[in-house]
């Protein structure tokens, strides 16, 4: 009974370990959080902690159609050229891409 008890234990710790490396958590403290104290502080831990992902914002030049993905004010093709054209903040290009169809990014 106590290896049955012991091996559904060390299972629980184990899911919440992947769920917790899935969600780009700290995977490691959460095993080990799960395994020392219990697989219940675990998944408070897992609930608790937020994505660690940062969003990446874009910006695309609607005169040469580039997208950079660093905070620019003019785009700096156009300014070699002469010519000062702000950027369009977008948080996700494939959004633009399939608006504008054909785009080089930068």
């Amino acid at each position: 009974m106590l290896i049955i008890a012991i091996g559904v234990y060390l299972i629980i710790t184990f899911l919440l370990t992947v769920i917790g490396i899935e969600r780009h958590s700290e995977g490691l403290k959460i095993f080990l959080l799960s395994l020392i104290l219990t697989p219940i502080y675990g998944l408070f831990f897992l609930v608790k902690e937020k994505h660690k992902a940062v969003k990446i914002h874009y910006y695309y030049c609607e005169k040469c159609r580039y997208i950079y993905p660093v905070k620019l004010k003019y785009c700096p093709v156009c300014q070699e050229k002469g010519e000062k054209i702000k950027l369009v903040k977008f948080e996700n290009p494939h959004k633009l891409t399939n608006l504008y169809k054909r785009l080089s990014l930068a």
